[in-house]
């Protein structure tokens, strides 16, 4: 059963690809238990239901803490689809569990679990958002969430206070750095294929490449470019306004995610960072982690651990004819998650 708390008295006030991994459950209904988390809901007086999840294995014992972020859309954390379970949740969390209480925490009126259509053209999920998504998502209300859940661990799990980790993939990102900024609870930060500068800048980077490199011609870049500055304007005139949408997103939450670039947030910390980029991404430029990275280099910080791979947003290699065209992918999260936690664990 789904434990129902009070909010603590401390409660504060899109990468855009969803990252999938899928698996197979036989024989049981899938819910978080039999998946390994207990479940908890805070009725919060200002974010409405948080929704969350620890793992259960070893609840009792004092651990580490690892606060997972998952990336952007209205999608459950985890999907049934017709090839099997999908899931945002791109972590081993049963293997983690060993080590760490994991926590996931769901997308505002998003549930646990459930059905998803894919894109016949496409190949991509489709799903339809709750109006709780709508009215609530942004980045204030992920970051407050994300507070929320660390209250309740905090409060009523004996945890192990020196290593309490934040990991932000995708939009997590964003969450992740920004949660750090606020949370002195935050000791350790890992983040994965986020922008490091404003969300806005990374279709002006895409543009400006693809003019570069004659996919589209200069005219059509500039073209998109100033339709991006014109939409921007309007955004930040109606920062709160869930009625109007971009990109499958709400003013609201595109006002919150771009009033402040990462990178403030990320060089303000002196807490150990390990950051992840990917050159073949084309929904987070790996151009704004490098000047990130950069810039804490000029300022003499020594805290940020840095790693590009050559792989898009979802760390596909892409495998090449002859000819140079591209005609299948190899996954590679696995070795870039692998290298994550054993930093993780030397620092």
């Amino acid at each position: 059963m789904k434990r129902r708390i009070k909010p603590s008295l401390r409660t504060s006030i899109i990468g855009l690809l969803l990252i999938c991994s899928c698996f197979t459950i036989q024989g049981q209904q899938l819910t978080p238990e039999s998946l390994g988390f207990n479940p908890y809901q805070v009725d919060h007086k200002t974010l409405g239901e948080v929704n969350f999840y620890i793992t259960s294995n070893g609840l009792e014992k004092s651990k580490p803490v690892l606060l997972y972020l998952d990336g952007s859309g209205a999608f459950p954390l985890f999907q049934m689809m017709e090839q099997g379970i999908g899931s945002s949740v791109i972590i081993n969390f049963s293997e983690l569990s060993e080590q760490y209480h994991v926590v996931i925490i769901s997308k505002p009126d998003v549930p646990f679990i459930d059905s998803l259509r894919m894109d016949s053209k496409t190949g991509y999920p489709l799903y339809d958002r709750p109006e709780g998504y709508t009215q609530n998502l942004s980045l204030d209300w992920r970051v407050s969430a994300a507070q929320t859940a660390l209250d309740f661990i905090f409060d009523n799990t004996p945890i192990d206070t020196t290593k309490v980790v934040a990991m932000g993939i995708s939009e997590g990102f964003q969450v992740g750095a920004k949660l750090a900024s606020v949370d002195s609870r935050i000791s350790h930060l890992i983040l994965m294929v986020g922008n490091g500068l404003n969300q806005y800048f990374d279709f002006i980077i895409q543009n400006r490449m693809d003019a570069y490199a004659g996919d589209i011609t200069e005219a059509e870049s500039q073209k998109n470019i100033d339709s991006l500055f014109k939409i921007s304007q309007s955004i930040a005139l109606e920062p709160k306004n869930t009625d109007k949408e971009w990109y499958g997103h709400s003013y609201l939450r595109w006002s919150s995610f771009t009033k402040e670039s990462p990178a403030h947030s990320i060089l303000s910390l002196d807490i150990p960072i390990y950051l992840v980029g990917c050159s073949k991404d084309r929904n987070s430029s790996v151009l704004g982690t490098d000047y990130l990275y950069l810039e804490s280099l000029t300022k003499g910080k020594t805290n940020i651990t840095y790693r590009v791979y050559p792989y898009d947003h979802s760390f596909n290699e892409q495998i090449l004819d002859e000819e140079g065209r591209v005609v299948s992918f190899q996954n590679h999260r696995t070795e870039v998650l692998g290298e994550a936690f054993e930093w993780l664990v030397n620092n």
